[in-house]
């Protein structure tokens, strides 16, 4: 899953929407350690609970 995302935030770097100053590698250890969070998170969390934490995950991209 790490180099799964690690490779869409390269091709978003590419294709320009993702700035260049973004390490693919930490951004894809972050995103899947937030993936993981929410699994257990969305047992006793609302939806837009787990949206908010989604959005503050990916404002690093």
């Amino acid at each position: 899953m790490i180099e799964f995302f690690a490779s869409r935030i390269r091709q978003g770097q590419r294709d320009g929407d993702v700035g260049q100053d973004v390490d693919a590698r930490a951004q894809a250890l972050l995103l899947q350690n937030t993936h993981a969070g929410l699994r257990v998170t969305a047992k006793t969390f609302d939806r837009p609970t787990l949206h908010r934490i989604t959005d503050t995950a990916l404002v690093g991209l």
